[in-house]
Order: structure tokens, then sequence, then C-alpha cells
């Protein structure tokens, strides 16, 4: 048996997921996110499942805990295993981490990269699963502004975030052709992504009711782990919940891979 890394684990989908494929009984699970205590409770409650799982904590909010973070990973995974990019943020304000980046830039973005690349570079990867958003196609990437969050929006920062991971998955799936890579927008789920105070915050939680629990998407996410294969070599293939589509618009244009591929490799050149 092999290992699945899950980030964002102690919460939402996350949570869900690490559930759902606790009943299978088949890849050890380990589960990624900040809080300690929550991940210990989820170890308690997959093995409970009949499951396996070790809790691996870590910090995608700076480049070089995400650095970190990887090469522990690398050091208790085995080879052949599933990274499941998982956790992200939707920023209500502007917030610089101490780095100087906006933070959903890097928790979205930058940190997952940094945190993949020791796994990748210790071969200890097979397949790679992001967990995206459909509003990538809303995403508006600016060289210059969007790193540091000038161009910050309450909406537009998180699709404009999660347009530039998923472009930078499609870099890595043709750099790394022996890696089996998916990018998917995972369904409209009841989590607390993108929480808001106040009226908004209120408003925002009725219109939630009607969304699906995070147990129905996990179903949907674990099925498709089960598939064989999700992409041709050397490609990343685009799903909305488990269908293939076509890649949006933006996340084909070819100005906007080339900026967001120089500017995420200048970022990144000295991590």
């Amino acid at each position: 048996m092999a290992d699945l890394i899950l980030t964002g684990a102690s919460r939402g989908i996350g949570h869900a997921l690490a559930l759902a494929l606790a009943e299978q009984r088949g890849d050890r699970l380990v589960l990624v996110a900040r809080d300690q205590a929550r991940l210990e409770a989820l170890v308690t409650a997959v093995e409970q499942k009949g499951g396996r799982a070790i809790a691996v904590p870590g910090d995608l909010s700076s480049l070089s805990e995400a650095r970190a973070l990887g090469q522990r990973l690398a050091e208790v995974v085995s080879p052949g295993s599933t990274l499941v990019h998982n956790a992200g943020l939707w920023p209500a304000k502007r917030v610089l981490t101490a780095e100087g980046f906006e933070a959903a830039f890097v928790i979205n973005h930058l940190a997952p990269l940094v945190m993949q690349r020791p796994l990748l570079e210790a071969q200890r990867l097979r397949r790679i699963m992001a967990v995206n958003a459909g509003l990538i196609i809303k995403g508006r990437f600016d060289a210059v502004r969007t790193p540091t969050g000038e161009d910050f929006s309450g909406i537009r920062t998180y699709c404009t975030t999660k347009l530039c991971f998923a472009v930078a998955m499609r870099d890595i799936a043709a750099a790394w052709p022996a890696l089996d890579v998916v990018v998917l927008h995972p369904g409209v789920v009841r989590t607390d992504l993108g929480a808001r105070t106040g009226p908004l915050g209120w408003l925002l939680s009725l219109v939630k009711r009607g969304w699906e629990a995070p147990e129905v998407c996990a179903s949907r996410l674990a099925r498709i782990l089960a598939r064989e294969r999700w992409s041709p070599s050397g490609e990343a293939r685009w799903l909305i919940e488990e269908t293939e589509q076509p890649w949006p618009a933006v996340a084909e244009d070819e100005a906007t891979r080339r900026a967001i591929r120089e500017t995420t490799a200048r970022l990144l050149a000295n991590v």
C-alpha cells in the first residue's frame, strides 16, 4: 500500500475526505494541517473506521515552513504516493505574510509548489490532485500587483490565486511526465471557506444552506481517486466535479500562462 498525503485535512472537505477514505481501508493517510490537536483527533477517527493515518502538522502560510513541511513529508512517505492539494484560503482582507506576499497568493499558489518540490525531487509521488475552483474563470493575474495583493479584491483574489496554481500544475505535469496530474472544481460545498462576519456573513450562511455537504463532495473525490488514470502523460486535465471539461479560456491564454510561469519562477528562485 502507498501513502496519500492530504493537506487541509482538519476541517471541511479535507476532514470529510479523510473519513471517506478510511472506510476503504486502502492507502495510509498522511494528514496535514496547522492544528495538531484536530489532526490527532482525526487520526483517531480514521483508525476507528479501520483506516491507517498519521498526522504531520505544517503551515502553508509561510514559504520557509512549506519547504520544511515538504522535507518532512519526503522522509515519511513511500514512493508511489498520492498528493491531494486541498488546503486553501478565501481572504476577506489584504494580509501580507512575513515574506511580503499576499496571504492567499502564498497559501493557494506558492506554498503548495514549494511543499511538493522535495517530494518530487525524492521521487515519492505518482499522482497529484489539485482541488481547485471553477471560479478560475474570473481570475486576472497581474505580475506586478497580484503577488503583494496591490490588486486585492474580496472575490477576485481567490479566483486569481487559484488560477495561478491551476496553470502551475499544468507546467508541473509537463515537466514531470511520469506523474498523473488532475486539477478539478470539487463542487459548490458548504464549508467555512470564505466565511465573513456581520450582515454579509449572515446572508452567506443562509445561501450556503442550499450547497452540498462536505461528505457528498468527499464521496465524489474518493471516486476520482479510485480511477486508474486521470490524465495523459505530460498533461493535467481539468474536471468539473467528475466530468472532464476543456480548460477555461483564461487558463489557455498563453500570455497569462507565461506571466504566471515567469513570475512564479522568479519569486521561488531562492526558496
